[in-house]
């Protein structure tokens, strides 16, 4: 299989798995960017329209780094790594919560998985892995900028679809709103299309299983 089919698969189960149990690892991993870039820009008291637009340029560079690592020989590490990561920021807003949920033990099983696949070189269930990790953060993003504004625009509960999944109550795109009169969800749909166009590209570049 190609790696632009895996990479299709494996963010349409994201999608409809979103919210669940099942996704924690993965979704705490694109958290993990998100709150990062958002502290940071936030700590420099950046203007909020503005800072909308720099915190979703950052995670687009980092998926973009992120897939061009995957095309390299370094992609048999990616999923070890995404999964340390993920477990990493996981337990740090458990330990800032003072509670833990039945998300540590799908990531810890997540981190233990993708070490047994290191160890044991079994590359080809290493890249399904490394793929679920790091297409979360795109799979974030169309929650972010796509369903969110969509939802808000026809005035829909962010749980409207929670058989399926659940949107953001807010998030990014709110920071955007409607700039220059313009409806958040164009504006916001049309970012999201701009880094969906370097990811489908570089999606399909990288090792195939």
């Amino acid at each position: 299989m190609n790696s632009g089919a895996r990479a299709l698969i494996v963010s349409f189960m994201l999608f409809l798995l979103w919210g669940t149990v099942l996704t924690g690892p993965f979704r705490y991993f694109a958290y993990a960017f998100r709150d990062l870039y958002t502290w940071v820009i936030d700590s420099l008291h950046t203007q909020t329209v503005l800072s909308g637009f720099v915190i979703i340029f950052l995670i687009a560079v980092t998926l973009v780094v992120l897939l061009i690592l995957g095309a390299s020989r370094f992609s048999q590490y990616m999923a070890a790594l995404c999964a340390l990561l993920s477990m990493i920021y996981y337990l740090s807003i458990c330990i800032k919560n003072d509670s833990f949920d039945l998300v540590s033990f799908t990531a810890t099983f997540g981190l233990a998985l993708a070490l047994l696949f290191l160890i044991f070189q079994a590359n080809k269930a290493s890249l399904w892995l490394a793929d679920a990790y790091v297409f979360s953060i795109p799979v974030l993003l169309f929650f972010e900028l796509v369903m969110t504004p969509l939802l808000a625009t026809v005035k829909a509960s962010p749980n409207l679809l929670s058989f399926l999944f659940t949107a953001p109550a807010a998030g990014l795109a709110a920071r955007i709103g409607n700039l220059f009169q313009v409806p958040m969800l164009i504006w916001t749909v049309f970012l999201f299309a701009l880094v969906l166009i370097p990811v489908l590209y570089l999606s399909k570049n990288r090792m195939k299983n």
